[in-house]
Protein backbone atom coordinates (compact mmCIF):
# COMPACT_ATOMS: atom_id res chain seq x y z
CA UNK A 1 0.00 0.00 0.00
CA UNK A 2 1.56 3.52 -0.96
CA UNK A 3 0.86 6.83 0.98
CA UNK A 4 -1.91 8.86 -0.53
CA UNK A 5 -1.03 12.33 -2.02
CA UNK A 6 -2.43 15.40 -0.73
CA UNK A 7 -3.18 16.85 -4.15
CA UNK A 8 -5.82 14.97 -4.89
CA UNK A 9 -8.49 16.16 -2.11
CA UNK A 10 -10.93 18.51 -4.15
CA UNK A 11 -12.47 15.71 -6.53
CA UNK A 12 -15.67 15.32 -7.86
CA UNK A 13 -16.76 11.35 -8.36
CA UNK A 14 -19.57 9.36 -9.74
CA UNK A 15 -20.09 6.56 -7.86
CA UNK A 16 -22.43 3.60 -9.54
CA UNK A 17 -24.98 2.20 -6.78
CA UNK A 18 -27.80 -0.44 -7.73
CA UNK A 19 -27.46 0.77 -11.45
CA UNK A 20 -27.64 4.59 -10.61
CA UNK A 21 -24.62 7.52 -10.86
CA UNK A 22 -24.27 9.41 -7.22
CA UNK A 23 -21.70 12.68 -7.58
CA UNK A 24 -19.62 13.39 -4.44
CA UNK A 25 -17.22 15.47 -3.93
CA UNK A 26 -14.17 13.71 -2.07
CA UNK A 27 -10.64 13.23 -1.55
CA UNK A 28 -8.81 10.25 -3.10
CA UNK A 29 -5.92 9.23 -0.63
CA UNK A 30 -5.17 6.08 -1.38
CA UNK A 31 -4.76 3.96 -4.21
CA UNK A 32 -3.97 0.11 -3.88
CA UNK A 33 -4.14 -3.73 -5.83
CA UNK A 34 -4.95 -6.76 -4.44
CA UNK A 35 -5.95 -9.77 -5.71
CA UNK A 36 -6.17 -8.29 -9.72
CA UNK A 37 -8.25 -5.70 -8.25
CA UNK A 38 -8.03 -2.16 -7.63
CA UNK A 39 -9.40 -0.50 -4.61
CA UNK A 40 -9.74 3.49 -3.63
CA UNK A 41 -9.42 4.91 0.15
CA UNK A 42 -12.05 7.86 -0.80
CA UNK A 43 -12.88 10.39 1.94
CA UNK A 44 -16.17 11.96 1.74
CA UNK A 45 -16.74 15.77 2.43
CA UNK A 46 -19.87 15.83 2.76
CA UNK A 47 -19.58 13.14 5.71
CA UNK A 48 -16.59 13.45 7.45
CA UNK A 49 -15.69 9.41 6.96
CA UNK A 50 -13.85 7.59 4.31
CA UNK A 51 -14.71 4.28 2.86
CA UNK A 52 -12.88 1.90 0.80
CA UNK A 53 -13.99 1.21 -2.94
CA UNK A 54 -13.53 -1.30 -5.68
CA UNK A 55 -12.73 0.58 -9.06
CA UNK A 56 -15.22 -1.38 -10.85
CA UNK A 57 -18.13 1.29 -8.41
CA UNK A 58 -16.11 4.53 -10.14
CA UNK A 59 -18.13 5.75 -13.23
CA UNK A 60 -15.56 8.61 -14.18
CA UNK A 61 -13.26 11.11 -11.74
CA UNK A 62 -13.39 15.24 -12.39
CA UNK A 63 -9.99 16.31 -11.04
CA UNK A 64 -11.38 20.26 -9.85
CA UNK A 65 -8.27 21.26 -9.03
CA UNK A 66 -6.55 20.53 -12.33
CA UNK A 67 -9.37 21.00 -14.53
CA UNK A 68 -8.80 17.34 -15.53
CA UNK A 69 -11.72 14.83 -16.55
CA UNK A 70 -10.66 11.17 -15.92
CA UNK A 71 -13.67 8.40 -17.59
CA UNK A 72 -10.79 6.02 -18.15
CA UNK A 73 -9.97 4.93 -14.16
CA UNK A 74 -6.90 3.38 -15.39
CA UNK A 75 -5.57 7.12 -16.85
CA UNK A 76 -6.36 8.58 -13.30
CA UNK A 77 -4.73 5.61 -11.47
CA UNK A 78 -1.36 6.33 -13.27
CA UNK A 79 -1.65 10.00 -12.76
CA UNK A 80 -1.96 9.56 -9.35
CA UNK A 81 1.09 6.61 -9.21
CA UNK A 82 2.83 9.57 -10.76
CA UNK A 83 2.52 12.28 -8.87
CA UNK A 84 3.74 9.92 -5.74
CA UNK A 85 6.88 9.20 -7.32
CA UNK A 86 7.49 12.60 -8.18
CA UNK A 87 6.76 13.51 -4.65
CA UNK A 88 9.03 10.85 -2.84
CA UNK A 89 12.22 11.86 -5.44
CA UNK A 90 11.51 15.47 -4.00
CA UNK A 91 10.77 14.74 -0.40
CA UNK A 92 14.88 14.82 0.16
CA UNK A 93 15.72 17.64 -1.78
CA UNK A 94 13.74 20.56 -1.15
CA UNK A 95 10.24 21.38 0.72
CA UNK A 96 7.48 21.31 -2.11
CA UNK A 97 6.10 24.60 -3.17
CA UNK A 98 3.20 25.56 -2.31
CA UNK A 99 0.51 24.39 -5.15
CA UNK A 100 -1.14 26.65 -7.52
CA UNK A 101 -4.51 27.66 -6.43
CA UNK A 102 -7.55 29.23 -8.91
CA UNK A 103 -8.60 31.66 -6.28
CA UNK A 104 -5.26 33.09 -5.38
CA UNK A 105 -5.91 35.93 -7.56
CA UNK A 106 -8.19 37.06 -5.14
CA UNK A 107 -6.48 36.11 -1.87
CA UNK A 108 -5.16 39.69 -0.78
CA UNK A 109 -9.17 40.96 -1.68
CA UNK A 110 -10.12 37.84 0.73
CA UNK A 111 -7.70 38.66 3.65
CA UNK A 112 -9.08 42.17 3.03
CA UNK A 113 -13.13 41.00 3.49
CA UNK A 114 -12.12 38.22 6.11
CA UNK A 115 -10.31 41.00 8.29
CA UNK A 116 -13.27 43.18 8.04
CA UNK A 117 -15.77 40.70 9.22
CA UNK A 118 -14.12 39.86 12.09
CA UNK A 119 -13.46 43.29 13.10
CA UNK A 120 -16.87 42.89 14.98
CA UNK A 121 -18.67 39.85 15.84
CA UNK A 122 -17.87 36.81 14.15
CA UNK A 123 -18.25 35.18 10.41
CA UNK A 124 -21.62 34.31 10.32
CA UNK A 125 -23.54 32.99 7.61
CA UNK A 126 -24.38 36.32 5.84
CA UNK A 127 -21.03 37.40 6.13
CA UNK A 128 -20.16 33.97 4.86
CA UNK A 129 -22.51 34.44 1.43
CA UNK A 130 -20.98 37.84 0.75
CA UNK A 131 -17.67 36.58 0.96
CA UNK A 132 -18.36 33.19 -1.35
CA UNK A 133 -21.03 35.45 -3.47
CA UNK A 134 -17.22 37.55 -4.08
CA UNK A 135 -15.78 34.83 -5.26
CA UNK A 136 -17.92 33.47 -7.33
CA UNK A 137 -18.37 36.73 -8.82
CA UNK A 138 -14.40 37.31 -9.73
CA UNK A 139 -13.83 33.60 -10.57
CA UNK A 140 -16.05 31.87 -12.79
CA UNK A 141 -13.96 28.13 -12.12
CA UNK A 142 -14.74 28.57 -8.52
CA UNK A 143 -18.76 27.84 -8.80
CA UNK A 144 -17.05 24.10 -9.69
CA UNK A 145 -15.24 23.94 -6.10
CA UNK A 146 -16.75 22.11 -3.38
CA UNK A 147 -18.07 24.52 -0.70
CA UNK A 148 -15.73 22.72 1.51
CA UNK A 149 -12.84 23.55 -0.50
CA UNK A 150 -13.75 26.86 -0.43
CA UNK A 151 -13.84 26.90 3.34
CA UNK A 152 -10.93 25.41 3.95
CA UNK A 153 -8.93 27.73 1.30
CA UNK A 154 -10.53 30.79 3.13
CA UNK A 155 -9.90 29.11 6.57
CA UNK A 156 -6.16 28.58 6.26
CA UNK A 157 -6.04 31.99 5.07
CA UNK A 158 -4.06 34.71 7.89
CA UNK A 159 -6.12 37.38 8.72
CA UNK A 160 -4.09 38.98 11.47
CA UNK A 161 -3.84 42.74 10.71
CA UNK A 162 -0.39 42.93 9.17
CA UNK A 163 -1.60 40.66 6.97
CA UNK A 164 -4.58 43.40 6.19
CA UNK A 165 -2.35 46.10 5.95
CA UNK A 166 -0.14 43.95 3.62
CA UNK A 167 -3.04 43.29 1.28
CA UNK A 168 -4.18 46.65 1.17
CA UNK A 169 -1.02 47.68 -0.51
CA UNK A 170 -2.17 44.78 -3.45
CA UNK A 171 -5.16 47.38 -4.03
CA UNK A 172 -3.10 49.70 -6.47
CA UNK A 173 -3.42 46.99 -9.11
CA UNK A 174 -7.28 47.33 -8.71
CA UNK A 175 -9.20 49.63 -11.85
CA UNK A 176 -11.58 52.11 -10.68
CA UNK A 177 -14.72 49.43 -10.97
CA UNK A 178 -12.93 46.68 -9.03
CA UNK A 179 -11.79 48.87 -5.81
CA UNK A 180 -15.26 50.43 -5.73
CA UNK A 181 -16.91 47.26 -5.68
CA UNK A 182 -14.57 45.76 -3.36
CA UNK A 183 -15.29 48.53 -0.91
CA UNK A 184 -19.22 48.18 -1.13
CA UNK A 185 -18.64 44.40 -0.67
CA UNK A 186 -16.45 45.37 2.68
CA UNK A 187 -19.11 48.05 3.46
CA UNK A 188 -22.00 45.11 2.76
CA UNK A 189 -20.29 43.38 5.46
CA UNK A 190 -20.36 45.70 8.11
CA UNK A 191 -23.59 46.75 8.06
CA UNK A 192 -24.99 42.60 8.15
CA UNK A 193 -26.01 43.67 12.01
CA UNK A 194 -27.63 47.79 10.81
CA UNK A 195 -24.68 49.08 12.16
CA UNK A 196 -20.85 50.36 11.08
CA UNK A 197 -18.88 50.22 14.72
CA UNK A 198 -16.26 52.34 15.27
CA UNK A 199 -13.61 49.79 14.37
CA UNK A 200 -15.57 48.52 11.11
CA UNK A 201 -15.73 52.90 10.01
CA UNK A 202 -11.68 52.86 11.18
CA UNK A 203 -11.01 50.01 9.36
CA UNK A 204 -13.07 50.39 6.18
CA UNK A 205 -11.53 54.04 6.14
CA UNK A 206 -7.75 52.62 5.58
CA UNK A 207 -9.50 50.78 2.40
CA UNK A 208 -10.54 54.21 1.30
CA UNK A 209 -7.80 56.02 2.29
CA UNK A 210 -5.03 53.14 0.67
CA UNK A 211 -7.25 53.47 -2.79
CA UNK A 212 -7.30 57.38 -2.96
CA UNK A 213 -3.33 56.94 -2.34
CA UNK A 214 -3.12 55.10 -5.57
CA UNK A 215 -5.07 57.58 -7.43
CA UNK A 216 -8.42 55.40 -7.58
CA UNK A 217 -11.31 57.63 -6.49
CA UNK A 218 -13.92 56.17 -4.51
CA UNK A 219 -17.60 58.43 -4.10
CA UNK A 220 -17.56 60.44 -0.50
CA UNK A 221 -20.72 59.32 0.41
CA UNK A 222 -20.06 55.64 0.12
CA UNK A 223 -19.56 55.36 3.88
Amino acid sequence: MVEATNKFYNIKINLIKNGHIYAENVAIRNVWEKESNIFFDIYFHRLNKSFVFDSVFIHDIYDISRDKFYNDINTFINDFYAEISIKKEVTNLKKPQKESNILSSIENDLIILLFIANTWGKLDKIKNKIIYDYIYKNIVKAKNLSYQYIDRYITELNIEIESFYKALKSLKAKTPKEAEYLLREAIKICRTDGHLHYYERMYLAEIVHSLRSYGLQIPDDLI
